[in-house]
């Protein structure tokens, strides 16, 4: 179809940055998956495909009125991508043990080996 010849079209570009790297990454590739607005609109439930919240709706923290209920996610901030939603996704944890209760798991795991 037209749009999926338009999504590889727009997805070349992103392999050409990988092959300047990595010559032949896209011909040893087992499975490419090419997402897109609609990709998001479906499987993520987002409204037009969008991405994450508009910084102007970043809520500052993943606090609720609910006692021990703590959000984490791009909606959070520090907003989208990866390592924006696994910092708040540590400061969702952080938030529910204290400092000390984590140095003393800490601890317990180096005592036992694993660390």
């Amino acid at each position: 179809s037209e749009y999926n010849a338009l999504k590889a079209q727009r997805a070349q570009v992103l392999w050409d940055a990988v092959e300047s790297i990595i010559p032949d990454a896209k011909s040893r590739t087992i499975l490419s998956l090419i997402g897109s607005p609609k990709t998001h609109e479906r499987y993520l439930r987002r409204p037009n495909g969008t991405y994450g919240a508009a910084t102007e709706d970043l809520l500052p923290d993943g606090s609720t009125a609910i006692e021990g209920l703590v959000l984490c996610g791009d909606s959070i901030f520090p907003g989208i991508g990866v390592p924006a939603v696994a910092v708040n996704g540590a400061g969702a944890a952080n938030a529910m043990v204290s400092v000390w209760d984590h140095w003393k798991a800490m601890d317990r795991l180096k005592d036992q080996g694993v660390l």
